[in-house]
């Protein structure tokens, strides 16, 4: 197993691009992160798995051996791949899968890009099973900072700040579900009910299953129960785990929670006791986390008793920084924040609530100043300074809250393009099925069996409804309106790109084009100083538009990050100067 391990660096002067080489082992294994036994995987025998680290300009090498029973890609989550496209990692889209026991190395550069990302198994819904881990790119020393701005230019304070950035504490939050994904999806076919709770988060791989009374489940659940009988006309309930009893909205009264081994409806809750993460504070007056949502099911709320969090970074893009009390983790995303430790004592619960209306659920990790490092500490009942409940709702109104709309780049030079775009596609998010969902405007689903098809990069006959061919060329404004007419919110990525959010509600968009908006006096568009981002949430039936600069020829996928949404077929290729990629296109690629 020795030459599996992961591989260091070249030894060559920092900022100076080098050749960053890693192997990634897969495996499976039985453990219980979180007190309940499972079959799991692993990476290189570690769940996250290890983390990719570079400078801003470096090439990073990734080879995949995959020893695991079933096929498997890499894709690594927010990098662009820069006339890469087919290091995607996406099956059927440009890539075929690495079948078991076949190994394929991802070779790519990170030039142009800096921050935190991930990467993650892009067939069916593997990496909720464990093939994830994190990617950290170190900026470039002429890459502004905002630094000054959260230290009021206290030359001390931002120079910790600067030596932090070098290796941020990982903190990074996952679904965690009783049932290895693809039992869950053939329930959910079988069924035709989506068991849409989860048994749990875990932090940095470890958790534990607390229960709450019925009482303080409904307390702080009030609002999705509010919101679920204003949908359906039904009055719902809670199970022990704080899952929402969603019958209603498959019309289906009669759900056998038993037989789809939903946790919680189908057993009691019962409480664990395995570890959870701790965090040692060790005399610094700030710490520096890199947060990364690696879930499949649910975005989360964050925030650390009795301490500020100043959000710099979002998804590869350094922010105006905000101070705030809780923060908005979506699905996939990523964030860099700032936390400052001037306490003498104390242990604190850092909190990480389930966003949407399924299920009440919490997890803590602990942040400590002088807990023995060799003790996991009780579990105990926190009194003050707690800014939310198991529910994420804000205990006070006063508390300022990260939302996504407010992440304005910090250099204002990242800027969209004004004016019209050279390219308009619109897309309808929408539940088409019982458990059956779909990006296009036709309703047309992007199909499981197209992740063993022909790649589409290459294809000589492109295949399937949900192939768009917008005509697009390199230099083009590319504007997504996307329309999301179902009660839940997806949080959509693009692949090969960042995009500015140039116009969010929660109602339709209304316009034909953003140039219709322009002329039409749209109150919700934002030209000036939108968020810059590679994945982001449409809205319970409202709407999103995402503005990008078409400049990475190839084939894209556009898809939903709730892995049932995109098994059941949310996503969608899009099309980019395809022909001029073609060509170059490497021999072991097509052949591996």
């Amino acid at each position: 197993m020795a030459k599996y391990l992961l591989l260091f660096v070249l030894a060559l002067p920092v900022y100076s691009a080098v050749l960053r080489e890693y192997v990634l082992n897969l495996t499976s294994s039985y453990q219980a992160p979180n007190g309940f036994y499972r079959e799991m995987f692993l990476i290189n025998n570690q769940h996250p798995g290890p983390l990719i680290e570079a400078d801003e300009g470096d090439t990073i090498s990734a080879a995949v051996f995959n020893n695991l029973q079933v096929p498997i890609t890499i894709h690594f989550h927010g990098i662009r791949q820069q006339g890469t496209p087919w290091m995607d990692g996406t099956p059927g889209v440009s890539q075929r899968p690495i079948f078991p026991g076949e190994s394929f190395t991802y070779t790519f550069t990170t030039e142009g890009q800096y921050g935190s990302y991930w990467y993650h198994a892009h067939m069916r819904s593997y990496y909720q099973d464990g093939i994830k881990g994190p990617v950290y790119i170190r900026p470039a020393p002429d890459t502004l900072r905002p630094y000054d701005v959260v230290t009021e230019g206290n030359a001390t304070a931002t120079g910790i700040l600067k030596a932090l950035e070098v290796n941020p504490t990982p903190l990074y939050v996952m679904d965690w579900t009783k049932l290895p994904t693809d039992a869950i999806y053939q329930k959910t076919i079988n069924y035709g009910v989506d068991p849409a709770c989860i048994l749990g988060y875990l932090v940095n791989g470890k958790g534990r299953v607390t229960c709450h009374s019925n009482e303080t489940i409904t307390a702080a659940g009030a609002r999705r129960l509010a919101t679920f009988h204003a949908i359906t006309g039904v009055q719902s309930r809670f199970d022990s785990l704080g899952c929402l009893d969603i019958s209603a909205l498959y019309g289906n009264p009669g759900i056998d929670h038993a037989a789809l081994e939903a946790p919680g409806f189908s057993a009691p809750c019962q409480v664990t006791n395995t570890d959870r993460e701790i965090f040692y504070v060790n005399g610094s007056d700030w710490m520096m986390f890199n947060v990364i949502n690696m879930g499949g099911e649910f975005g989360t709320y964050m925030s650390i008793d009795g301490h500020d969090i100043w959000v710099l970074q979002v998804d590869g893009t350094f922010i105006r920084p905000l101070k705030v009390k809780q923060m908005y983790a979506g699905l996939g995303s990523r964030y860099i924040v700032a936390v400052p430790t001037q306490k003498n004592n104390g242990v604190f619960a850092i909190r990480f609530a389930c966003t949407t209306m399924a299920q009440v659920t919490e997890q803590i990790a602990w942040l400590s100043y002088n807990m023995p490092t060799t003790v996991p500490p009780e579990d105990h009942q926190v009194m003050l300074d707690v800014y939310q409940d198991i529910g994420g709702n804000l205990l006070s109104s006063q508390m300022p809250t990260f939302i996504d709309t407010a992440a304005a780049p910090y250099d204002a030079r990242v800027k969209p393009p004004q004016g019209p775009a050279q390219r308009t596609i619109h897309f309808t998010l929408n539940r088409t099925g019982m458990v059956e969902f779909s990006i296009m405007d036709s309703g047309a689903r992007m199909l499981p069996d197209m992740q063993l098809m022909t790649p589409s990069l290459w294809a000589q006959d492109l295949h399937g409804t949900n192939i768009v061919e917008a005509g697009i060329k390199i230099g083009d404004v590319v504007d997504l309106i996307i329309d999301n007419r179902y009660i839940i919110s997806h949080p959509m990525h693009l692949h090969g790109h960042t995009f500015w959010v140039i116009s969010e509600s929660n109602t339709s968009f209304g316009y034909p084009s953003v140039e219709a908006a322009i002329a039409g006096g749209s109150s919700t568009l934002n030209l000036e100083n939108p968020p810059y981002r590679d994945t982001y949430t449409a809205p319970s039936r409202g709407h999103v538009v995402f503005r990008y600069i078409a400049d990475n020829a190839g084939a894209w996928l556009f898809n939903c990050n709730v892995n049932v949404h995109l098994m059941g077929g949310m996503g969608a290729v899009i099309l980019e100067d395809r022909e001029q990629i073609i060509p170059r296109i490497p021999e072991s690629v097509i052949d591996f």
